[in-house]
């Protein structure tokens, strides 16, 4: 798992909740990051923060690396619980979405069901 998150709190906090069930290989902090991290790391799944700092947005990243990496899996996780969100996370490709106040609760459980190959952007 890559976590993708520009704020270095929420990536200690969330690699500190998902280490014991999860091989976390990093945390980066924008974009430009995240391309080069995937390519070199490639993980089963990134948890990808919508506000990273970069050329390309969350949704767009999903689809870019989706077209040259279909294997990877990407959780939405995001501080805006909106349903439009949601539906955009779906189209773009997205796997899971997880709203960040819910995080102790639904990520370790929506990053097994991906994993498990049943995902549910619903969660």
């Amino acid at each position: 798992m890559l976590i993708a998150d520009d704020d270095a709190g929420i990536c200690a906090a969330m690699t500190r909740l998902l280490s014991r069930d999860c091989d976390v290989v990093g945390c980066v902090a924008d974009v430009e990051a995240l391309l080069d991290a995937i390519a070199q790391l490639q993980p089963d799944v990134v948890l990808l923060d919508f506000s990273l700092p970069g050329e390309l947005n969350g949704f767009d990243v999903c689809r870019r690396v989706k077209r040259t990496t279909p294997a990877v899996n990407f959780v939405a996780f995001t501080a805006d619980d909106d349903v439009e969100i949601r539906r955009s996370a779906d189209e773009a490709g997205f796997s899971g979405f997880v709203w960040k106040m819910q995080a102790p609760s639904a990520l370790l459980r929506m990053i097994q069901t991906v994993v498990g190959g049943t995902p549910r952007l619903s969660d």
